[in-house]
């Protein structure tokens, strides 16, 4: 004999009280529903705001980075006597006011 998945007397009276606890009390349904929401959107912009201070950390480590080999650039200019020391305290101190962020 071939079983069939019917659902029974047993099933329909536990889906009937099942139902019957959705519609009772549907608020508290509606209400885990909005927490789960809330926990899901917190966690994610948390994720978000740390992944944009990490973006935002390593281009300051790279303008730093750019600015130490400009002028490591300019040195290497004077050592070789291509510019003068007046031409590169000029340009060091154009390139350090670039670069003169207050940032608070």
């Amino acid at each position: 004999m071939k079983k069939e998945n019917k659902l029974g007397c047993g099933g329909a009276i536990i889906l009937i009280i099942l139902f019957s606890f959705l519609v009772t009390y549907w608020y508290v349904f509606v209400a885990i529903g909005l927490i789960a929401f809330a926990m899901w959107y917190y966690y994610h912009r948390k994720q978000a705001e740390e992944q944009a201070a990490a973006e935002a950390k390593a281009k300051q480590e790279q303008a730093e980075a750019d600015v130490a080999d400009r002028i490591r650039q300019f040195k290497q200019l004077l050592d070789e006597g291509a510019i003068t020391q007046e031409e590169f305290d000029r340009q060091k101190a154009k390139i350090l006011g670039e670069h003169d962020d207050l940032n608070f």
